[in-house]
């Protein structure tokens, strides 16, 4: 990578000892909710990977990733990738994902999945629109009660993004000429959206025969637990409401939308 940054794999326990500390910082974690360097090294043992982006010498961000067979086939399984606060911005959570694409194709596997916090919009907008993933899985409370800076405060709510990593949207996001289409766009009815007196409603569909369906979330969940929790909360129940819903009449969250202060899922019929 331009600016300084570099890209590499991590496999000595000397190195994967500084990702302790990356964590510490990245997620504001507990010493007992850090991923051990003894697991990350047994990671790299048995076939996985560890990949670092450095600057000057010293970690900017990091993301590992573990074989895992699932529905009889080989993913790779990314279970965490993060960026320190002052580098991000910067393309290193890209650069790492991108490297992360190429090592598991050119370690035989198609396909990778990892887990994020459906109400982070920023996840949201980087893995639908930079990376091309789907999701098809909606996990509540996945990690139960959590206490890092990120997490506290709200059940751990988790969806599964799924990345073909050699589809052609995937192929295309990848070397950076990707356009969208008007299939990336919602067509019918949002079932959570925040009307303009400021009211969360839950809209329950007469019909599901549109071929989209929008589900609003907070532009930014951050900000809107500092300032009202139980808003938060409540926005959690109705977005998990809604996307469970639909996951189960053979939708899929298909894309993510920004449009000023607006965000919000894309869900089309599977197939």
């Amino acid at each position: 990578m331009s600016g300084g940054i570099v890209i590499r794999e991590l496999k000595s326990m000397v190195e994967l000892s500084a990702t302790a500390e990356l964590q510490k910082a990245v997620w504001g974690m507990a010493d007992v909710e850090v991923a051990s360097p003894h697991t990350l090294r047994a990671i790299v043992h048995a076939g996985g990977v560890v990949i670092a982006a450095e600057a000057g010498g010293r970690l900017a961000g990091f993301c590992f990733g573990m074989a895992a067979w699932r529905w009889g086939e080989l993913w790779l399984w990314s279970h965490m990738a993060g960026v320190r606060p002052e580098y991000q911005g910067r393309g290193i959570g890209l650069g790492l994902k991108r490297a992360q694409r190429e090592w598991a194709l050119a370690h035989g596997f198609r396909q990778m999945a990892w887990t994020f916090d459906p109400l982070q919009s920023g996840n949201a907008n980087f893995n639908f629109n930079r990376l091309g993933v789907t999701a098809r899985i909606y996990s509540v409370n996945h990690y139960g009660d959590m206490q890092d800076e990120i997490n506290a405060g709200m059940a751990s709510d988790r969806l599964e993004a799924q990345w073909q990593l050699d589809s052609p949207k995937a192929v295309a996001m990848a070397e950076g000429n990707y356009e969208p289409s008007e299939a990336d766009q919602p067509d019918a009815m949002t079932m959570v959206v925040v009307e303009k007196d400021g009211e969360l409603q839950y809209r329950q569909p007469s019909t599901r025969a549109g071929g989209h369906f929008g589900v609003e979330i907070p532009a930014d969940i951050a900000a809107l637990k500092r300032r009202n929790i139980e808003g938060a909360k409540r926005w959690q129940q109705y977005t998990r409401a809604a996307i469970i819903e639909l996951l189960a009449a053979d939708y899929v969250i298909s894309g993510f939308i920004r449009q000023g202060d607006k965000a919000w899922y894309v869900l089309s019929r599977e197939g």
